[in-house]
């Protein structure tokens, strides 16, 4: 029998959970973290205990305060963030030699390959925890629920020695940091990932080889990753409301309505298969994304131009670095922008050719800002993206782009560096004045930016 390699791990409630380790006093009380307190600014995590009250991430401050006024409201401190952050790195580091960190609070660990240094795992008393059987080939463990005796199992022992890895994680974790992380285990990431979101809080989930699609019946569209609000809403019009309905939906009618790849993506990612599995190379083909972007939201909204310029540039520079690790190229740049009073402006701008420098991503990127902007609105949201993507490798650059090879070399330089030592290790450009303007985001170690 095949078994589940892949383990994703997810720190629960990451920014107010780090909030109550720091000040015990917090414990148990609902902690909101969020810019602009005492402003319009939103909620950027909100513990377990104040989430009942309807509270989520990106909620406006003032909403929160009207659901939960008797919550315990902080402000962010990124340099805690990113030092806790390193430190679970680092647990999972010692785990496996292939680590993927997603964001801040989120990893993968490859198992493949550590058979026989974790093989005689299953033997341990860890190995044999009862977990609760939701579904065939899908076990469940909450670390803060007791499970009734007549629920009880053991896992298969096949799967015995990854289940007990990922506890060990989540023990490890919990004593190096005081952090409670939610372990999923599958035969590849999206079923990881999607695992360890219904584990959550403090759990472990377990889905077997064979049974992905089984365990994504159980959920509804909203908790698979890949498939946004958009994408329901067009299910929606087809009155396709469930994963057993959509499932339904025939490849080719998906590749007509979403497009060849991704109508072929939606297909394989329905039914729990990998659809994008890794070349010999490294790289994800053939499902390429439609676009990359990176965008923040600020604590308090900004006018400052100088402030927002260097925002867009260390935005910039994580658009690079992800392009460049997918081993892709784009040609045509998009900013977005949110004022205080919610209004966004979209606007792009074709480069010419394809791309995937910091250098000359930015340089269009600037110019679609200063021609829109307006220093008597203020700014609460930055974002910069690229579309029209191709594969790096299949294209060059113009015969007369001085300086691009020198770049190039620059670019992947500091990508290296990066890898090993975590992004905020160098910086450079107009990204070297966000430790030194007065605003608001002036850690020197800056938050990852959302993604879409």
């Amino acid at each position: 029998m095949e078994v589940p390699l892949i383990i994703h791990v997810d720190i629960d409630a990451f920014f107010a959970s780090v909030e109550q380790v720091l000040n015990p006093d917090l414990k148990g009380r609902p902690v909101i973290v969020g810019g602009g307190i005492k402003g319009r600014g939103v909620v950027a995590s909100a513990s377990y205990e104040a989430r009942p009250f309807g509270l989520k991430a990106g909620m406006p401050i003032f909403r929160a305060r009207e659901l939960c006024p008797n919550g315990v409201y902080v402000g962010p401190r990124f340099g805690e963030y990113n030092r806790f952050s390193e430190q679970v790195f680092e647990v999972l580091s010692g785990i496996s030699p292939s680590v993927e960190q997603a964001s801040l609070d989120e990893a993968c660990v490859d198992l493949r390959g550590c058979e026989r240094m974790y093989g005689t795992w299953s033997a341990r008393p860890v190995a044999r925890l009862p977990f609760v059987k939701e579904a065939d080939g899908v076990y469940r463990r909450m670390e803060k629920r007791a499970i009734p005796p007549a629920r009880r199992v053991l896992l298969p022992e096949g799967s015995r020695w990854v289940a007990a890895v990922g506890l060990w994680i989540r023990r490890a974790v919990r004593a190096e940091t005081g952090l409670d992380v939610s372990v999923g285990i599958g035969s590849n990431r999206l079923v990881a990932k999607t695992a360890s979101g219904f584990g959550k809080p403090c759990g472990i989930t377990l889905v077997e080889a064979g049974h992905e699609a089984g365990f994504l019946a159980m959920l509804g569209l909203k908790d698979i990753p890949g498939i946004g609000r958009a994408t329901r809403e067009r299910l929606l019009k087809w009155n396709v409301r469930t994963v057993e309905e959509a499932r339904r939906l025939p490849r080719e009618l998906l590749k007509d309505a979403f497009g060849c790849r991704r109508g072929a993506a939606m297909y394989d990612l329905l039914r729990g298969r990998a659809c994008s599995a890794d070349d010999s190379t490294g790289r994800r083909e053939p499902d390429l994304p439609k676009s990359i972007s990176r965008e923040t939201t600020f604590w308090t909204a900004s006018n400052d131009y100088e402030f927002v310029e260097s925002m867009l540039f260390y935005l910039t520079e994580r658009l690079g670095r992800a392009l460049r690790r997918e081993g892709l190229a784009g040609r045509t740049v998009q900013v977005k922008l949110r004022y205080q009073d919610f209004a966004s402006v979209r606007c792009s701008r074709s480069m010419g050719q394809y791309a995937d420098r910091d250098e000359k991503i930015f340089a269009e990127a600037r110019k679609l800002l200063k021609g829109r902007w307006r220093r008597s609105r203020r700014l609460r949201l930055v974002g910069v993206g690229l579309t029209d993507l191709r594969p790096a490798r299949t294209f060059q650059g113009g015969l007369f782009d001085d300086g691009a090879d020198r770049s190039r070399r620059l670019d992947r330089c500091l990508d290296d560096l990066r890898e090993r030592f975590g992004f905020g290790i160098v910086q450079r450009g107009p990204s070297i004045n966000l430790a030194h303007l007065a605003h608001p985001v002036q850690d020197v170690k800056l938050p990852e930016p959302a993604r879409p």
